[in-house]
């Protein structure tokens, strides 16, 4: 069976692991179960993930991960594009260059002149932590100009250890307020990730579980693919915990809930046992 498997807030939280779920996907593994991990993460290389995933006791498979980055690089190649302003941090223009595409930050321009020298084909968004009013203004001249706005994701926020901060989405937020351009979202909640997820495997999307903590991309995504979905409440998740799940929009209802990794291997045990390749 396919696991895919969100990163950030479902296998850790900033750099601590979430007890018992590497060891739990390693063990899965063991059993006969493939993980690719799929992450709308906007800030690191993928080649960047392999020691914070490995520090979780988690498996890292060939296939290994899909990122929202990843699949913005392929985007730009696909359309063509070769100048890409970043409007965040260095990881997310490094995974663009790795794409053979020109990308450039924003704090390496002054303004519009410098821009225009250069010839911006579009622009994408990334969370960046130390980026301030001129990287704003800077990539909101670019996209005034006309270059197109494609971005990772529009996650709102993002799981640090005991708390929720601000994640790319506020970003992209902020530059859809300044220019009136609405941003096209390549990662979930669409379902790119997961259905690349399946055609890697070589499997069948509808026999897949999404591993997830946000109700609004990681099980809006499972739904738009169609396939089965585990709510962990250890990330994003844990601020649903006083909301019915029954509440949420269908949209972003998972077909399980899992409080943490013991009640996930139950689920997953479970679903085994059944011999029943879709719930």
């Amino acid at each position: 069976m396919l696991l895919c498997v969100d990163l950030d807030g479902v296998v850790y939280r900033g750099s601590e692991p979430v007890p018992g779920v590497g060891p739990l996907l390693t063990e899965r593994v063991a059993g006969g179960d493939r993980v690719i991990y799929v992450t709308n993460n906007s800030f690191l290389r993928r080649v960047e993930y392999r020691s914070r995933i490995e520090a979780c006791g988690a498996p890292l498979s060939t296939h290994g991960i899909i990122t929202a980055a990843s699949a913005v690089a392929q985007h730009f190649v696909d359309a063509g594009y070769r100048h890409i302003l970043v409007y965040g941090a260095e990881g997310l223009a490094a995974e663009l260059r790795d794409a053979g595409l020109d990308a450039c930050r924003t704090a390496e321009f002054d303004g519009p002149e410098s821009l225009a020298a250069w010839g911006v084909d579009a622009v994408t968004v990334g969370l960046d932590r130390e980026s301030d009013w001129h990287d704003l203004a800077v990539a909101t001249d670019a996209v005034r100009a006309g270059a197109p706005l494609i971005v990772p994701n529009r996650d709102a926020n993002y799981p640090d250890p005991g708390r929720l901060v601000p994640g790319t989405g506020a970003a992209v937020a902020a530059l859809e307020a300044a220019t009136g351009v609405r941003a096209t979202a390549i990662g979930k909640p669409a379902p790119d990730l997961l259905l690349q997820a399946a055609a890697l495997d070589g499997s069948d999307i509808r026999d897949a579980i999404m591993i997830g903590d946000s109700p609004a991309t990681d099980i809006a995504a499972a739904n738009a693919a169609g396939c089965r979905s585990i709510l962990l409440m250890t990330g994003v998740g844990a601020g649903v915990g006083a909301v019915q799940i029954d509440d949420l929009p269908a949209a972003q209802r998972p077909t399980w809930v899992a409080r943490d990794a013991a009640e996930m291997a139950g689920i997953l045990a479970a679903v085994t046992a059944s011999g029943v390749a879709r719930g």
